[in-house]
């Protein structure tokens, strides 16, 4: 289980389980939003014990108008008594114009466990519904229930990497059709990681690059052009050798 900075664990109830030893997150409301009329930029870094880990970084000048109406809509709230152990949180980071950041958190059931602002967990959810980011939990090992993403959309997509962990397949489609798009793995020291690009059926090999982490920057990455109008098939190998954890995919258009 995840070991909490803050809390003092009462029993071993997993998912909503109440820790009352928690300190409470700030009374103070702020005057404004987190997300304000110069902001240039939001990152959202989602972690969930069982499989929702996952990143995203929103530039105001490629989100979509649904993404920014969405910002605008994020509430500040006093959080619920106590936290609540191994429930999705979420992290926001906004940078304004002067490059200033500011912090917030979301976590399921308004629950917190730090000294953050913290924003109603409900506001936030019209943003998660827009992300097309693949999470840990939700890689298939099968082609035909993949995750169909887009390039350049912000995801660095997590992937866990245990001994043994199986391969998983995403679908892609390209951002910026009829050019090379780069496919790259990160934080990946002690894992080894591959990358195989197919056809739409899985079955025809157009590129592959694998590595064997000797470092946090020894990682798989390949590219290749994507036509307009085709979904590829993209097989992502990430299995421990030292470190397990997870990894991350990018895939942007060059």
């Amino acid at each position: 289980m995840r070991m909490l900075r803050r809390c003092k664990v009462m029993g071993a109830v997993a998912l909503v389980s109440l820790v009352s030893a928690c300190s409470p997150a700030p009374e103070d409301l702020p005057a404004q939003p987190l997300w304000r009329p110069d902001d240039q930029q939001i990152t959202l870094q989602a972690f969930g014990f069982f499989g929702g880990t996952f990143e995203w970084v929103g530039r105001r000048d490629t989100m979509t108008g649904e993404q920014l109406e969405a910002l605008s809509g994020l509430k500040f709230i006093r959080s619920a008594e106590g936290c609540m152990q191994d429930v999705m949180e979420y992290s926001l980071v906004v940078v304004d114009a002067a490059g200033q950041e500011r912090k917030a958190v979301a976590r399921e059931f308004n629950s917190s466990c730090s000294e953050q602002q913290v924003i109603d967990i409900e506001t936030l959810k019209p943003l998660l519904a827009t992300l097309e980011c693949g999470a840990t939990g939700s890689a298939s090992t099968e082609l035909s229930k993949a995750k169909t993403v887009r390039a350049d959309n912000g995801c660095q997509h997590a992937f866990f990497s245990y001994q043994d962990e199986p391969s998983k397949w995403l679908k892609v489609v390209a951002s910026r059709p009829d050019r090379p798009h780069t496919f790259q793995v990160s934080r990946c020291e002690g894992k080894t990681t591959g990358l195989a690009l197919f056809d739409e059926s899985g079955t025809v090999l157009l590129a592959s690059d694998g590595a064997e982490g000797t470092s946090s920057s020894d990682c798989a990455t390949l590219t290749h052009p994507l036509e307009a109008g085709r979904v590829y098939a993209l097989k992502v190998t990430s299995r421990a050798v030292t470190t397990g954890g997870h990894v991350y995919l990018e895939i942007r258009s060059d």
